[in-house]
């Protein structure tokens, strides 16, 4: 109860209030983020994480920064056949209306030495809002597994 009559009180329902306007936001920045990878933008892909951003790829290490993050985007984007989606299936925004959560599914597309595959998966991508523009904290994903022959 205490809480409830701090300085601080009615800025929860005003981050509440404009929940909804961050997780558009966050859906756009996802269309965003599609578009350059369509584009195999790797520079401009890791613009769109934060200064310390990370992203955390399975059997890789940890790719953080802007020139980390941007040399394992373009590792990425060439390799033969690539192409990559993913849909939100959930943006949970915080209180505060500094951090978001970005839960999903993706479709990896790649040519292997048998032809091409296709991987499917779920990833997490935490947002935070720096200077009122969301960018990705930090981006992990993995497979759901092998798909059937």
């Amino acid at each position: 109860m205490l809480f409830s009559c701090g300085p601080n009180a009615g800025s929860d329902k005003l981050a509440a209030d404009s929940a909804p306007a961050h997780e558009q936001a966050i859906g756009k920045n996802n269309e965003q983020w599609l578009a350059l990878i369509r584009n195999h933008d790797a520079a401009a892909v890791s613009r769109i994480y934060t200064a310390d951003g990370a992203m955390m790829a399975p059997g890789a290490p940890i790719a953080q920064g802007q020139p980390a993050l941007e040399k394992a985007w373009g590792g990425l984007m060439k390799m033969p056949g690539f192409g990559l989606t993913f849909k939100a299936d959930q943006i949970v925004v915080a209180s505060g209306g500094d951090m978001a959560l970005d839960r999903g599914t993706y479709e990896l597309s790649l040519d292997g030495p048998k032809g091409a595959t296709k991987e499917i998966g779920k990833y997490v991508v935490v947002w935070r809002n720096v200077d009122g523009q969301w960018k990705v904290a930090a981006d992990i994903f993995n497979s759901d597994g092998t798909p059937p022959s």
